[in-house]
């Protein structure tokens, strides 16, 4: 018999409400030992002639009662687990919600693993494993787009790429075995260059889920944002601005910031990473000079340059284009300090350099925080210009792993065709191929890789 398990199901801290779970043989026998009703226990009668009703009850210990709860009950196997599953919601005090956990564990059930409730739903036969994979991932998005990706996943896209894979693998070994076992007879098959040109289009697919996956991997990691230009143009006051603390020092010497300067913060749900960096500026200070390079490296990999000029001092578009050229493309030019700006100031000097560089241009003022918002939503437009999630999918990395062996296998699978390989010989990697894509969904005897995928997931999923 298969133990029966308990966790807190919400989130820790206060709340209005507080959820248990309980899974296993013995949930309704535990729900009976602590629940009463107009001063009586109810009955397992009772319980059972309201499954999956909220049932409003008192949870009690030791006959004094602890809490009025609404109650739930799902008997195998119509449950999230596909197991007698049991819910109590209590009132979300974290005190009330460890003592009443405690009861159950006296009661008779232990403590829940990470993801063993999803495990468990896994083994059941409830969800399979990309279903289960994608529940991890949604419960613990970062953003917008990951959130977005992860509901494509739990709606079943996975599911359903892998299966339109392995139905065409199907096809191609139901051919090629009835190539092997009627080659003496007068039947027409497809032709070999038909088959070949069938094998490459799954390959192609294949290949275009990793490229997809792998370029959703890179939006959903914190965007590195990099502030640069020259010393005092105002880096720094927008660092903190940005982020709200006085993180970066400001000062009127030119070279303070000797090193970048990095921290983490969310636009609209949109991770960032964002960098302050040394200003760009000839010096003999071998320890300045050294952060300047740094700065230089921080700019050149950054998903978003924020080029910040001074338009308080007159502006030189010869001596500007000699210490930035390399690094304007695509960039944000920030023109700060306009509040204060020049009598010859005029972006219009900029029109050349914004349609050769594909840059965006906005005016700000640290000290007034005019364009402020201004610079916040061309910096979001600019994070997520590649961000839609319609045309891509999110793999994780196991199934990313099949997916690659089945491109390796269809690719070797092509050349030996190529090389006028029998049958007998290229079905060998279609059949690898089978295995691989049955790994994505389909059922994982190892405990250890199921140990490492649900061990991501919080107690009480």
């Amino acid at each position: 018999m298969i133990d029966t398990i308990a966790a807190l199901s919400t989130a820790q801290g206060p709340g209005a409400i507080g959820i248990l779970r309980v899974s296993g043989s013995a949930a309704l026998p535990i729900a009976l030992a602590v629940l009463h009703k107009n001063g009586s226990s109810l009955t397992e009668e009772f319980i059972l002639n309201q499954k999956r009703t909220a049932i409003f009850c008192d949870f009690v210990d030791a006959e004094k009662p602890l809490d009025q709860i609404v109650f739930f009950y799902f008997p195998s196997p119509n449950s999230y687990t596909g197991e007698d599953l049991a819910e109590f919601h209590l009132h979300g005090n974290p005190i009330l919600l460890k003592r009443a956990l405690q009861i159950l564990f006296d009661k008779g059930a232990r403590p829940a693993q990470k993801g063993e409730f999803t495990k468990r739903a896994y083994l059941n036969g409830k969800i399979n494993l990309s279903g289960a994979e994608a529940i991890g991932r949604l419960i613990e998005a970062r953003s917008r787009y990951e959130l977005e990706l992860a509901q494509k996943n739990v709606f079943g896209e996975i599911t359903k790429l892998s299966s339109k894979i392995r139905s065409d693998l199907i096809s191609l070994k139901a051919e090629c075995e009835a190539e092997i076992d009627f080659s003496t007879e007068d039947l027409t098959f497809e032709s070999l260059e038909e088959r070949k040109n069938r094998m490459i289009s799954l390959k192609n697919l294949c290949t275009k889920l990793i490229k997809d996956s792998e370029r959703a991997d890179t939006l959903i990691l914190q965007s590195t944002v990099v502030l640069f230009g020259e010393p005092n143009t105002g880096k720094s006051s927008l660092m903190n601005l940005l982020i709200g603390k006085d993180r970066s020092i400001i000062s009127d010497v030119p070279g303070t910031t000797r090193d970048y300067i990095a921290e983490e913060l969310s636009l609209d749900g949109i991770p960032i990473r964002l960098v302050d960096t040394a200003g760009i500026r000839e010096t003999s200070d071998n320890i300045e000079q050294m952060g300047i390079e740094r700065s230089k490296r921080e700019a050149d990999s950054a998903n978003v340059k924020l080029l910040l000029i001074d338009v308080s001092l007159p502006f030189d578009k010869s001596s500007f284009l000699q210490k930035h050229k390399e690094r304007l493309h695509g960039a944000i030019l920030v023109a700060n300090k306009i509040d204060e700006k020049h009598k010859d100031w005029n972006r219009n000097q900029l029109e050349e350099l914004q349609n050769e560089f594909k840059l965006d241009i906005t005016e700000i003022s640290c000290k007034t925080k005019i364009g402020i918002s201004h610079l916040l939503e061309l910096l979001k437009t600019k994070l997520t210009s590649n961000d839609n999630s319609e045309d891509v999918v999110l793999l994780e990395d196991r199934q990313r792993f099949h997916i690659q062996k089945i491109e390796s296998n269809l690719s070797e699978a092509i050349r030996l065709m190529e090389d006028n390989a029998p049958a007998e010989i290229y079905i060998q990697e279609i059949n690898s191929s089978l295995k691989e894509i049955g790994e994505v969904n389909g059922h994982v005897d190892n405990e250890e890789i199921l140990g490492r995928i649900f061990s991501k997931f919080c107690v009480g999923k």
